[in-house]
């Protein structure tokens, strides 16, 4: 037996649903970018508080690595909303079609939980271990961390899919998460 999907577009989704979901993501993603960055700044002050003089200068920026990693995980973490918002449609066409949007409007909620929650004490070692120890997270990890943020980024899309034929609007917008990285990862302070 073949199963039909329906297709993915703003009406079966819900105009307002659609647009306030989109507007959402680009928002708190850029929020949560400025979050990281300035939370890596801190760990300086931190840490010249401990050690009791600066290693690095309070106004230096992260380099692109470290920049491009938290815009990415910042979209990630903000395609989760976008998501939950896309999913909030209480009954769609069909029982199954139903079922999975469920689960997939509570599982987007659930791995930003889980994510952000493991990365804030990861976070901590880091900003514990990085001047004392000088652990390098580029020299240890390479490009495999970059693997979180698009992991996250799929595991949202992947209910999507299940949900709807939405192969194309998906290649799409793995193009506009990497050039929204990129811009993301230009920005060094807004505020």
């Amino acid at each position: 037996m073949k199963k039909h999907k329906s297709e993915f577009n703003i009406e079966e989704i819900g105009r307002f649903r659609f647009f306030s979901g989109i507007i959402v993501g680009l928002v708190f993603g850029l929020v949560l970018n400025q979050f990281f960055l300035h939370l890596i700044k801190m760990s300086n002050v931190l840490s010249a508080m401990t050690i009791g003089y600066w290693k690095t200068p309070i106004s230096k920026d992260p380099d692109f690595y470290y920049s491009f990693f938290w815009s990415l995980f910042s979209i990630s973490l903000a395609f989760s909303f976008t998501s939950y918002l896309w999913t909030s449609k209480p009954y769609l066409k069909n029982r199954r079609e139903t079922r999975i949007n469920r689960i997939a409007h509570t599982n987007s909620i659930f791995i930003f939980g889980l994510i952000f929650l493991s990365v804030s004490r990861l976070l901590q070692f880091y900003i514990e271990f990085h001047y004392e120890v000088d652990y390098k997270i580029k020299e240890e990890l390479g490009y495999l961390l970059f693997m979180v943020p698009f992991f996250i980024y799929f595991y949202n899309w992947n209910f999507i899919l299940r949900i709807y034929k939405s192969t194309k609007p998906f290649l799409i917008s793995i193009i506009v998460f990497v050039i929204y990285g990129l811009i993301l990862s230009k920005i060094k302070n807004v505020w």
